[in-house]
C-alpha cells in the first residue's frame, strides 16, 4: 500500500521540519522545498499528491506557485498557509 506524499514548500528551515516532522509522525510520505523554484523541480522528478505551501517565500511567492502548479498539475490539491494574509489573497487563491 502507498503512503500519500505531500510536498512541503516553506523558506524558514525550523518551521519546515516543524512540518515535515508532524507530517511524517502522521504516516506521510515527505518532499520538502525551501522556495517555489524548488518546489517545482520536485515536482517534475516526483509523484506527490497533494502541495503545503507558504505564501510569503522568495524569489517566487506562494500565489505565484499556486499559479504554476495549477498549469502543470491542474488536479493537484494545494494548501497555501500564510501568518500575514488577507482577504482578498484568499479569495484570488
Amino acid at each position: 500500500m502507498s503512503r500519500t506524499t505531500v510536498l512541503v514548500v516553506e523558506d524558514d528551515p525550523d518551521l519546515r521540519e516543524a512540518l515535515c516532522d508532524t507530517l511524517e509522525l502522521n504516516g506521510f510520505r515527505v518532499e520538502r522545498a525551501g522556495d517555489g523554484p524548488t518546489a517545482l523541480a520536485c515536482l517534475n522528478r516526483a509523484r506527490v499528491d497533494m502541495v503545503i505551501s507558504d505564501v510569503q517565500m522568495q524569489p517566487m511567492d506562494g500565489h505565484t506557485l499556486l499559479a504554476r502548479i495549477k498549469e502543470i498539475s491542474p488536479q493537484l490539491p494545494v494548501l497555501l498557509m500564510t501568518a500575514y494574509g488577507n482577504i482578498e489573497k484568499a479569495v484570488l487563491a
